[in-house]
């Protein structure tokens, strides 16, 4: 099966690549403001996505009506939320800064 990964470009991790796991294995990387296109295995239950100790929850591919998928962190909007946002996503919330969903 073959899927589609766009990671935008963002600031933060601007020069930091994800990685991306199949089933709970390392897969491949995602380089910053890139899309490739990755052939997984037909049986494939769920993808993450991980840097240093956070990640984003299980994305199933069985839910996925889209074959086109975004990979992106979760800091966004302005200068106070990028100041507070990741003291969040890099202690209690650290396996939900990466978010991946469908491209629209």
């Amino acid at each position: 099966m073959d899927i589609e990964i766009i990671r935008p470009k963002q600031f933060q991790d601007k020069i930091r690549d994800y990685h991306l796991y199949v089933d709970g294995h390392k897969f491949t990387k995602i380089k910053p403001n890139s899309s490739q296109v990755i052939s997984v295995p037909s049986h494939t239950k769920y993808i993450q996505a991980k840097i240093d100790w956070c990640s984003s929850p299980k994305y199933y591919l069985d839910n996925s009506p889209s074959k086109k998928l975004i990979v992106k962190n979760r800091i966004t909007g302005g200068f106070l939320k990028a100041l507070i946002l990741p003291l969040y996503y890099i202690t209690i919330g650290k396996r939900r800064y990466l978010q991946i969903k469908n491209c629209k």
